[in-house]
């Protein structure tokens, strides 16, 4: 994740200062001609050259390094999920904004041109019915996690994007949760009329992610793995009916190209939504605006996970 969010800050018109790694190999080998530490108490002294600090370590690792980032004075972009658990979420928020400091955490999906252009019409939906995240994932393969951990890592993406769209706050929601085998996990949540559906399969294939909204007028779908959204009309005849099939995957075919396009021209190979979370965050640490996610809404992620992790 470090060389996505290194090219994120020259994306942003930022400067590499430094990449820490305790393996100063990798750290050289990713930092280019900016500075290679092993560790971040190495840059103390240095507040002055640095505004942002990105955590694209192991969970493990977070609450150290947000710590030692807010006690170098300094804003934070971390990688989800922010903290073990909402305690600790809490406990850093409140830290970051005794210090006047934004600490953001790297729910990129929201920011990618599919959710947004489907958050700027979520009026064309009518009531909202149902909203299903739904991911396979070759993580264990590519990363050292237990199937569990990589289930427990996930679950902040289809919380942060419930957050957006759910009629009322996300510890409302009341989860019922199935756990059918190691790195599976399918959970329901239910308010105001709507459920809200969370599956997070390691072993099915193909790989994918998406996210589904229905709605009493319309419904829509995102490719959440590659940025674009597809949007159907709800109306309800014969015709319709027969021509569903053709109409969705022509506009699927349509959006899929036009996305493509667009990200090959941007240069963008992976993670659609991150660079722009990163320039809306550096906006805001300039302008000293709000930040792109605000600390309650990281805050009920988090809650919503450790009740997640608990049913």
């Amino acid at each position: 994740m470090g060389r996505f969010h290194a090219a994120a800050i020259r994306n942003a018109g930022g400067a590499l200062v430094a990449v820490v790694d305790p393996d100063l190999e990798r750290a050289r080998n990713l930092a280019g001609r900016a500075e290679a530490h092993s560790s971040l108490e190495n840059l103390q002294g240095r507040e002055a050259e640095i505004d942002v600090v990105h955590v694209c370590a192991p969970l493990t690792a977070h609450v150290e390094l947000i710590e030692h980032a807010i006690a170098l004075d300094v804003h934070v972009i971390v990688e989800k999920p922010l903290a073990p658990d909402a305690a600790a979420t809490a406990a850093l928020l409140s830290t970051a904004a005794e210090r006047g400091l934004m600490l953001v955490p790297v729910h990129q999906f929201l920011f990618q041109p599919g959710v947004q252009r489907l958050l700027a019409s979520r009026q064309r939906l009518g009531t909202l019915v149902r909203c299903l995240f739904e991911t396979t994932t070759a993580g264990t393969d590519t990363t050292r996690l237990e199937p569990d951990e990589l289930v427990h890592e996930i679950l902040p993406h289809p919380l942060a994007l419930f957050s957006r769209f759910a009629p009322v706050p996300l510890q409302e929601l009341e989860w019922h949760v199935v756990r059918p085998a190691p790195g599976e996990l399918r959970a329901i949540g239910h308010a105001s009329g709507a459920t809200f559906e969370i599956v997070v399969s390691t072993r099915g294939r193909p790989t994918r992610a998406r996210l589904e909204i229905v709605g009493t007028h319309a419904s829509a779908q995102a490719d959440l793995f590659h940025g674009f959204a597809v949007w159907e009309r709800g109306a309800a005849t014969r015709v319709r009916k027969v021509i569903r099939p053709f109409t969705l995957a022509g506009s699927t075919a349509t959006s899929a190209a036009t996305n493509l396009a667009a990200r090959a021209a941007r240069r963008e190979t992976a993670y659609p939504g991150l660079r722009e979370l990163v320039r809306r965050t550096y906006e805001a640490i300039a302008s000293g605006s709000r930040p792109p996610i605000e600390p309650q809404e990281t805050l009920s992620v988090a809650l919503a996970r450790d009740a997640i992790l608990r049913a």
